[in-house]
């Protein structure tokens, strides 16, 4: 395998436009390309998107323009950046863009994005993956970033050549541009731990209509996120992933150490009327809930609420 040299991303949202950023700053323009529909890219070319004070370093290319160029030079990396509920199709659009040798990452949240990517392309090419402790935000066409977080990196199956080999080539890649990452000896366990996290903060915050300092005190709000995070570590232990109430406490102290006045993603898209990413949460716990016999009221009721608020629009 050659070295890293072409990364096309798909989705530029805040995450998406963030690493598009770091990795422009390292590689240049020739060397990212932020790939995505005739319109978005046509919007793209004419506002360039800044982040943190510098107009990012990409080239941006429509769907079919990136084909063409991968069918004469193939992408290295291809990273995933879009919300779930548009991954299927991004996906499919973006499938000319991989080739034999392409390492696909993707930054989505949930334990399920890699399998959907996986099942398209094989586990050969596609890492195990979870962005954490990065706090961008982006706003019109301006992304901030105090913390650009880390990447933990794995593969789904350690004695497979190929997926070692694959992973072995992007960490090269990232240690060469500094980015940020870790290869966590139990991938799995970080990111379902990161799932925890997400599950908990993400949905009580969009029910109970608060940013973060809501559930930092005690009370309804605090106490319906813990009972969440308590039922996904129950759910990830019948999924074989070695879960404990300590888990549960780490990602809380992580949580109480976040920005009182800031806010997560989900309670973000309420705000703003978007679709939300509650399947990647609650619908994927009470999925695996009811296929291994295991309650799981308290994300019933999230998911129900947010369902209803995202109805209500």
């Amino acid at each position: 395998m050659d070295e890293i040299k072409r990364v096309a991303i798909v989705g530029f949202g805040s995450l998406g436009a963030m690493y598009a950023g770091c990795f422009g700053r390292a590689m240049g323009a020739d060397g990212v390309f932020v790939v995505a529909d005739a319109p978005r890219t046509a919007a793209y070319r004419a506002e360039p998107t800044i982040f943190n004070g510098e107009p990012i370093a990409a080239t941006y290319l429509t769907y079919v323009e990136a084909a063409a160029q991968a069918a004469e030079t193939p992408f290295d990396v291809v990273l995933y950046a879009v919300k779930y509920g548009a991954l299927a199709e991004a996906m499919e659009q973006s499938a000319p863009l991989v080739g034999p040798d392409t390492a696909i990452i993707s930054v989505l949240n949930g334990v399920t994005s890699e399998e959907v990517l996986a099942e398209r392309f094989g586990w050969d090419r596609v890492l195990l993956c979870v962005a954490q402790q990065m706090d961008s935000r982006k706003v019109g066409p301006v992304v901030t970033a105090g913390c650009v977080g880390v990447l933990a990196l794995g593969v789904r199956d350690g004695a497979s050549a190929a997926q070692q080999a694959n992973l072995a080539r992007v960490t090269a890649w990232l240690s060469a541009i500094d980015q940020p990452f870790i290869c966590p000896k139990d991938i799995r366990h970080q990111l379902w731990g990161k799932l925890i996290c997400n599950v908990g903060v993400n949905q009580a915050c969009a029910v109970y209509d608060c940013c973060f300092d809501g559930i930092h005190a005690p009370g309804e709000a605090r106490e319906a996120m813990i009972g969440a995070m308590g039922e996904v570590a129950a759910v990830g232990r019948a999924e074989g992933v070695d879960l404990t109430d300590a888990d549960v406490a780490y990602w809380l102290d992580i949580i109480d150490h976040l920005n009182p006045a800031g806010m997560p993603s989900l309670r973000q898209d309420v705000l703003a009327r978007r679709p939300t990413e509650v399947e990647l949460f609650s619908g994927t716990i009470n999925r695996l809930g009811a296929a291994h016999g295991i309650p799981t009221p308290v994300n019933e009721r999230f998911y129900a609420a947010i369902k209803a608020l995202e109805a209500s629009w």
